[in-house]
């Protein structure tokens, strides 16, 4: 990972203090860190469409659709919170503090990171939800149509008459 120099970014060292010439600097590698992450992840990502994912093959209707969305969700959000535990457990910087704001990008940056991760295939959390649930959508499914053809019956019979 290389860094910038301060001169290209626009920063001097008159106009800065060391500390906040730091932060800078940290901040402008874990945003160019983060960058080349994400587009790995989306390569990925794009690739996962044709891997033996469930949840990433097209869905055959609204509710099997709704299912899959959830199931991604779902999977994000408990990847997300494993993240920021294992986070919590890696010892703050107490030489040079973090900001309020450093922290609130880090979490951002970890959730958008995790959600990629999720629509990507995940660990296979969400693929096992849905094999789960989907027999009770399908079920459903069959329900409604069914209650749709015997109401077309009936209004057919009553057309009859």
């Amino acid at each position: 990972m290389q860094i910038a120099p301060l001169s290209a970014m626009g920063l001097t060292n008159q106009s800065l203090t060391p500390n906040t010439t730091y932060n800078s600097a940290q901040a402008a590698a874990e945003s160019s860190q983060f960058a080349a992450m994400l587009k790995d992840l989306k390569e990925k990502a794009a690739g996962a469409t044709s891997a033996n994912h469930i949840v990433n093959e097209a869905a055959s209707s609204k509710q099997d659709k709704a299912l899959k969305d959830a199931c991604k969700g779902f999977e994000g959000m408990f990847l997300s919170m494993m993240y920021k535990q294992m986070r919590a457990t890696v010892p703050k910087d107490t030489l040079f503090g973090e900001s309020n704001a450093q922290n609130i990008f880090k979490d951002m940056r970890d959730n958008e990171l995790m959600k990629t991760v999720a629509e990507s295939g995940g660990v296979g959390l969400a693929d096992m939800m849905y094999r789960q649930l989907s027999p009770q959508i399908k079920l459903q499914e069959q329900a409604r149509q069914q209650g749709m053809l015997k109401a077309q019956e009936a209004a057919a019979q009553v057309h009859r008459k």
